[in-house]
């Protein structure tokens, strides 16, 4: 067997973050089909394992909040409930390298996901955390995306 003509951590990178724009595609499909839906959540976990191994902590906190929406997306509270809870978790362990829009798209996936699992008063205080955090973006490109994504039902 000829031996690959890249290297494995090149690849993952590669991969994961094709994967992620990818399932990220497939999420913002306003009507998806149950094959599109079953393809969304793979794909959006393979992107996960890619970056489990060579992502930094930012990498992961992205790869979790992606795959907390695509749960909350498919109505899973149980599994959209678990990868919010491990966004929050990394965004706190990120620091610094954590963005506006980061915080955006992460409350807004405890949100959706705490919704799911009728926990009104937390799903009131993740909507308020993302809309404090889209009115700091100061980007006016991430303030139009995390508005589009924010005004999505």
């Amino acid at each position: 067997m000829k031996d690959p003509t890249f290297d494995l951590p090149t690849a993952n990178r590669r991969f994961a973050a094709n994967l992620n724009n990818q399932a990220w595609d497939l999420l913002e499909t306003p009507a998806r089909s149950a094959e599109q839906n079953e393809l969304m959540r793979n794909t959006a976990h393979a992107s996960a394992r890619h970056w489990w191994d060579v992502g930094d902590t930012i990498h992961r906190q992205r790869a979790e909040c992606l795959l907390a929406q695509v749960h909350a997306a498919l109505g899973e509270p149980t599994a959209a409930m678990h990868h919010a809870l491990r966004s929050l978790e990394l965004m706190v362990e990120a620091g610094s390298s954590i963005e506006s829009i980061d915080r955006v798209f992460t409350h807004d996936a405890a949100a959706r996901a705490c919704h799911l699992d009728n926990q009104t008063e937390k799903t009131d205080r993740h909507r308020a955390e993302a809309e404090t955090a889209r009115n700091s973006i100061t980007d006016p490109t991430d303030r139009r995306i995390a508005t589009d994504w924010l005004g999505r039902v």
